[in-house]
This record gives C-alpha cells, structure tokens and sequence, in this order.
C-alpha cells in the first residue's frame, strides 16, 4: 500500500475561501449600478442588492489544491448550491434575477461546463441541462449527496428550468486579472498608483464588514461608499506623491558640496560671517531643493507658476524681516544683523508648496538659497545687486 495522502488541516484553505468572498465583493462593487449595495454573507456568499432585495446572488467555490475539480457532477458544491437557491425559492416564492457560481479553478466538462457556455452560440439549451442533471441523479451510490441531489430533483421540471436558466458558472476567478476592469469601474485616476488603490479599497472593505459583524449587523457597503473611499484615497496618495521626499532620502554626492561652495548664494553667506555649520547646512538645503524641484516639476505635480508664486511669497517675508531687523536693531553691525535675518528667514520657517503642508525644512531654506543664487534675496542689509540704487 502506498503511503497515506497527507491531509492539510491548517486554516489556511478556509482563509482563502473568505478572501476570495471579499475580493469578489470589491470586484462586485467595482462593477455595481450606483444604487447598488452589496452584502457578504448575507442571502449569500455575496449579493447585489437594491432596495433591499437581492439581485445577483453569487456562491464562492475555492481550493488551494491544484485542478480541483470543485464543481464535478457529483459534487457537494454544486448539488449544495442548487439546493440552496432551490430553498430560498420555495420560502419566498421568488427567484432573483441572476445567480453565479464563481470558482478559482477550471470548469472543463460535467454540468458546469454546460452552464459555463450556457449563452455562447450553439450552446445545449437548459432543458438539455435538466435531462442531464435528472441523468446523474438516477446513478446509484451511497454517498451522502445523493439525499442533496433527491431534494434538488424533486423540483418539477419547469422550476428547475427557470432556475437553471438564471445560473452563470465564472471559473478561473483571479482578482489580479480582473486589475483592468475594476480600475474602470472605479474609474481610478490613471496617474495613481492603482493596485495600490485596490488593495486599500480591499483593506477599507475588509474593515468595514468586520466592524457590521462584531456589531451583530448584516456585512453590507454599498457602490457610493466605495466610490467616496476610493476618492479620499486618491486625494492622500496624490498628496503623499506631492509632497517632497525626507531629506536623508536624497544623496549628497561630494563634488555637488564643492561646486555648490563657489556659486553666489554662498558668497552671500559669507558677507555676514556665516559659520561653518550655517555654510553646511546652507549647502545640504541648496542642493536638496534643487534636486527635489527638479523632480517635482518633471513629474508634473508641481506647476511652474506655484514655484513662482512660491518665490513671491518668500521674497515678500524676507523683505519684511529684513525691514524688522534694520529699524530694531540699528545698534549691530550689519553682518550680525544678516545673521538675524538668516536665522528668522532659513532655520524654522516651512512654506506651503500648492497649498499643502510642506514639512522638509529644506525644501524652504533651500529656497530661499535658490533665491540667493540669484540675488533675489539676501542677508547682509547693506549689499546692492549690481545697477540698482
């Protein structure tokens, strides 16, 4: 005898069972009519509903076994699944306008299949699918879904054709290949990063339904909430994209520091007696700017005009600073004055860039050091740029 099949009894294939569950709700969301709601574990593994009353029904079917073939003839998840719709329809009266199957594996042949193709061209017709469910349920055996498969052909045959007739078999389902569509159906701004928007929105819905489960409530979102999460995650993320990196992010390389040390913002430094530490970080700012402007305005996040705008408004708080510091302290002499006015303008100051916080002290001190290199701004009250009075 060969050795026994090792069983796998981690929780793992349950697990995925449920995240296959809320994958096709985010897919179902992504997709939805916008005054749909759709429910997890509520009438069904998942359900569309309007009005509160469901409209596509959908029962999940995984495995973590490779070509498993989950919804053979005989099978458990698909006598169980018409059993179930079959119930509802008795208790209700009702059918619900379209039912799905959704598997992660292939669907090759049997009754699945039929009901795979269903509505392709030539397809056999649904009472050809009731003859052949009639078929299998007259093999003998004993197994234990044979009373499931009774109970589902005691249906008259009219009923079991109207069911049958709403039934679609999906197989194969892979959320990462469903990326395109639901990236339209959320209509996700191209310029994001937008499988990251997915796997938030997953997180966001994830969430969601536990807190309606730990509550005692039913696990429903419905498409406008997604829709409104999905925004506010754009605007954060085109807003973190916005911003400037951390300044121990963006290299220094040693020859920049040199060139950097002879060009005019430097000299300016040096008019008032700037210490070494003031001439460093001067320096580190400088390049840090430029190298994090560049980048800005490659990318496309920030404008030209909001850099020039930006310039204005530093200019326009350095002329007010240095006008302060003149008339309060006329007593120094005007290299430690330029040192005040360094200090109040370059060390504790961070200026808005397009509207939003900008918290890198570099990206303002090395501004106003651009600013320097081309003598728009200076330190020391007593320079004059070259042909003015």
């Amino acid at each position: 005898m060969g050795a026994p099949q090792e069983q796998n009894h981690t929780a793992g294939p349950q697990a995925s069972g449920y995240i296959l569950q809320l994958e096709r709700a985010l897919y179902h969301l992504s997709r939805a009519e916008h005054d749909v709601t759709v429910a997890v574990e509520h009438f069904d593994d998942v359900t569309q509903l309007k009005n509160g009353l469901p409209v596509i029904q959908e029962q999940d079917k995984n495995s973590v076994r490779i070509n498993a073939d989950l919804l053979g003839d005989r099978s458990s998840a698909l006598w169980r699944t018409l059993q179930i719709w079959l119930h509802q329809y008795r208790n209700t009266g009702l059918f619900c306008e379209r039912y799905l199957i959704v598997t992660n594996s292939s669907v090759n042949s049997g009754v699945a299949k039929l009901l795979k193709s269903s509505r392709e061209v030539d397809s056999p017709s649904v009472q050809d699918i009731v003859v052949m469910l009639k078929s299998i349920g007259k093999q003998r055996s004993k197994a234990k879904i044979v009373a499931t498969m009774n109970d589902v052909l005691s249906a008259s045959d009219a009923i079991l054709t109207e069911l049958l007739s709403r039934i679609e078999v999906i197989d194969g389902f892979v959320l990462a290949e469903a990326r395109d569509e639901m990236v339209n159906g959320f209509a996700i701004h191209p310029g994001l990063d937008q499988q990251q928007i997915l796997d938030f929105l997953l997180g966001w819905l994830t969430r969601i339904l536990k807190e309606a489960w730990d509550a005692g409530l039913p696990g429903m979102v419905s498409r406008q909430a997604c829709i409104r999460q999905c925004r506010e995650i754009e605007t954060s993320l085109a807003r973190q994209r916005f911003l400037p990196r951390a300044a121990r992010d963006i290299g220094i390389a040693e020859r920049d520091r040199s060139r950097a040390l002879a060009r005019p913002f430097a000299e300016h430094l040096r008019r008032i007696d700037a210490d070494d530490d003031d001439l460093l970080q001067a320096v580190e700012h400088f390049i840090q700017f430029n190298v994090e402007k560049h980048r800005l305005s490659a990318d496309g996040d920030v404008a030209d005009r909001e850099w020039q705008d930006r310039g204005d408004r530093l200019v326009a708080r350095w002329r007010n600073i240095m006008r302060v510091e003149k008339r309060a302290h006329r007593d120094l002499m005007p290299a430690e004055i330029g040192q005040r006015v360094l200090s109040a303008t370059t060390y504790f100051h961070c200026e808005l860039l397009g509207g939003q916080s900008c918290s890198e002290l570099y990206m303002t001190s090395g501004h106003y050091h651009r600013l320097a290199d081309d003598d728009e701004v200076w330190w020391h009250p007593n320079f004059r740029v070259a042909g003015e009075p």
